[in-house]
């Protein structure tokens, strides 16, 4: 009877311990930081809908890639909800280093104001834009959401 019991019980150990490790490893050290959004271009406005392309930063502080799956980001201009970047990725994330990933998003030009969106657009016009919400990424095949909060100011 203690032979079977001993077996059993050296299984649940080493099981208990590959586990934790497992989940210990499955949490990067650092977050990829957020940094900023260039090259904004508006492609298109149809209705009161802008359609804009634009450029995302990060960096990630960790030694370890990953895979960036999704952005779930709200943005907001003057404190005012405009948008939604909700756009489902498969990027490699290089350890140690700064990295780029391309956005599409639509925002509602209704909610800053026609007049103000139309000086935006034309003008150039300097706004403040805070993008508020998360992103996905894949370590070791399990996921992790990292939040993002940042905030700028932005020529459009």
């Amino acid at each position: 009877m203690h032979r079977i019991v001993l077996p059993q019980m050296t299984r649940i150990i080493a099981i208990t311990i590959l586990s934790l490790l497992a989940f210990s490893c499955t949490t990067p050290s650092e977050a990829p930081v957020f940094k900023q959004v260039t090259n904004i271009e508006v492609t298109k406005v149809v209705g009161k809908t802008a359609y804009l392309n634009a450029d995302a930063f990060f960096y990630n502080p960790n030694d370890v890639r990953m895979t960036l799956k999704k952005i779930d980001v709200d943005v907001s201009v003057e404190g005012k909800k405009i948008g939604k970047i909700n756009q489902s990725l498969k990027t490699k994330i290089p350890a140690n280093s700064e990295f780029k990933v391309p956005l599409d998003a639509t925002f509602d030009m209704s909610q800053m104001g026609f007049l103000n969106s139309i000086i935006s657009i034309l003008g150039g016009k300097k706004v403040k834009v805070h993008y508020s919400g998360h992103i996905k990424l894949t370590l070791h095949g399990f996921p992790v959401k990292v939040p993002v909060e940042y905030d700028d100011e932005v020529r459009i």
